[in-house]
């Protein structure tokens, strides 16, 4: 976190937005959108990792139960107000 705020492409994000946006500087405006802007082609270009990934056997009689856990959601009842 502390290396991200310390980048030059961080401080020109963020001073494209005090300076620039909220501001009245150009430069930085420009600066600013140059910076986003780099950053969304990264981000788009960037490989898709998948969120978890295992390889196992089984054996016979073995078996694989997936869950995800219990909801949030309450489901509500016939009748209740």
């Amino acid at each position: 976190m502390a290396a991200a705020a310390l980048s030059p492409l961080a401080l020109a994000r963020r001073r494209g937005i005090t300076r620039g946006l909220l501001g009245d500087s150009t430069f930085w405006l420009l600066a600013g959108a140059l910076a986003w802007g780099l950053r969304g082609v990264r981000r788009a270009l960037r490989p898709i990792e998948p969120a978890a990934r295992t390889t196992l056997r089984l054996r016979p009689g073995e078996r694989l139960v997936v869950s995800h856990g219990a909801s949030r959601h309450r489901r509500f009842h016939a009748g209740r107000a």
